[in-house]
């Protein structure tokens, strides 16, 4: 596991780790509190890939999933599973959405989801982030 201490506008650091440890087919799962920076590292990460990128990156939260075009990973699929059960996710074809080629960043992916994931093969990376109350950074836990 590696730690990074980073400002939100340091964010695109961590991005450039990434991409260097990551390809299509990986899932990276995003853990965190409210307000943590999930979505800022999708929206800092999905800028990094695609600088024409007119849309604004929000968190899918009511519609599950968005897609963003990369170059590098061709699509990047951003989903928001907070308060959703993962089996009627997985009953909806959750499985076979991350099939799809590209890139797939998941809010609130928790450990079952991640056990689940890697029992049917699937590339997995979990980042935990944790908001550190007496600077203005987070505390990113990467873990592949």
């Amino acid at each position: 596991m590696c730690e990074y201490v980073l400002s939100e506008s340091a964010v695109g650091e961590l991005c450039h780790t990434l991409k260097n440890k990551i390809c299509k087919g990986y899932i990276v799962l995003l853990r965190g509190d409210l307000g943590s920076g999930k979505t800022t590292l999708v929206r800092s990460f999905v800028a990094s890939e695609n600088k024409q990128c007119k849309e604004e990156v929000t968190s899918p939260t009511f519609s599950v999933a968005q897609a963003y075009k990369s170059q590098d990973y061709g699509v990047i699929y951003h989903y928001d599973i907070y308060r959703k059960d993962i089996q009627d996710m997985l009953e909806l074809g959750l499985l076979e959405m991350f099939e799809e080629e590209g890139l797939h960043f998941v809010e609130w992916g928790d450990e079952r989801l991640e056990k689940i994931l890697r029992q049917n093969g699937f590339k997995v990376m979990s980042i935990t982030i944790n908001t550190n109350a007496t600077l203005d950074n987070r505390i990113y836990k990467v873990a592949l």
